[in-house]
């Protein structure tokens, strides 16, 4: 987190709400300075008077050493009043901080500037493409590392939710105690995957061979758009931790000690995978896997791509 002396003006701008509210509350605290929050926060919504937002500002903080006047949804409200924020920027309170809450800043206008040269704005937007770099930190607030594959396979089944991704974290970070590291087995031991019916039906299914069970499977997962992406990276996922035990069973490692922690039952299938594809295959899979992916981007329906590359993995 951003820290350093308290500025008198702060723009959260994005759809991220878990983000939104995690970096309000963190600024909070910084502002308060040791103080309880709450004796010197006022928060209003997107319907503010601005005469009453500019009291707030004037109001002396009470107990603490500077006061923070927060407004949600702040689109309407900034349009409306720009000319007398960029007036209060030029001067801003002394005690006080205002914080603007927004979907969209454009950073070209004369109040993006001031808001730059004299406060912060922060982009709390979900992080494009891989998630892992949030998921490392997030873990290391918790004094955890995530090793292994456990961040492919914790943003697999969970999705870009960063409300359910930090909640996973934080049972996750309960569940290994003391440990230091958070694994991919903890992850799968521990994480209920919120992708699909049933947690790892796709990748059970293709693991078993069973064609029929794949793609009924791969129909509950594909509900909202992007959805495809989330599916795409747990197939992946399943892939690299297949093609890892099949090279451990082809340099002498006995084929129990390479199956990953499971089910009893899905030990077995997972055994029985290993015994009738070799690495070939598995490498072939990939193949497989990276033509979806560039079908899909290329227009192909998401459906249809990933319908293709099951029966493939099933075979």
């Amino acid at each position: 987190m951003p820290g350093g002396e308290a500025k008198p003006i702060y723009v959260l701008h994005g759809e991220d709400a878990f983000l939104l509210d995690s970096r309000r509350r963190e600024i909070a605290e910084q502002v308060a300075g040791g103080a309880d929050p709450q004796l010197c926060l006022t928060v209003f919504e997107a319907d503010a008077a601005l005469a009453d937002v500019f009291d707030e500002l004037r109001t002396v903080p009470f107990l603490a050493p500077r006061r923070l006047v927060v407004v949600r949804d702040a689109d309407a409200f900034v349009s409306a009043n720009r000319q007398k924020l960029e007036e209060l920027l030029e001067s801003p309170p002394a005690s006080a901080s205002l914080m603007l809450i927004v979907r969209s800043w454009p950073k070209n206008t004369r109040l993006a500037k001031l808001v730059n040269r004299i406060g912060r704005a922060e982009d709390c937007s979900v992080p494009a493409g891989n998630l892992s770099a949030w998921l490392a930190k997030a873990a290391e607030k918790r004094g955890k590392k995530l090793v292994g594959d456990a961040a492919g396979l914790l943003a697999a089944s969970v999705g870009a939710d960063l409300g359910i991704l930090d909640s996973e974290l934080e049972k996750l970070s309960l569940y290994v105690g003391d440990r230091p590291t958070i694994t991919a087995d903890d992850v799968g031991a521990l994480v209920a995957a919120t992708a699909g019916p049933e947690r790892f039906a796709l990748t059970n299914a293709i693991t078993a061979g069973d064609a029929p069970a794949a793609l009924k499977a791969l129909a509950g997962m594909l509900r909202v758009r992007g959805d495809e992406f989330m599916t795409l990276g747990m197939i992946a996922w399943h892939l690299r931790r297949c093609l890892l035990a099949r090279e451990q069973v082809e340099a002498g490692t006995p084929l129990r000690q390479a199956v990953p922690r499971l089910p009893p039952r899905a030990a077995e299938e997972f055994a029985a995978m290993l015994n009738r594809r070799p690495a070939r295959r598995f490498r072939r899979d990939f193949r497989s896997l990276l033509r979806a992916d560039l079908a899909m981007k290329s227009g192909t329906p998401p459906a249809a791509a990933l319908q293709q590359l099951v029966l493939e993995l099933c075979e």
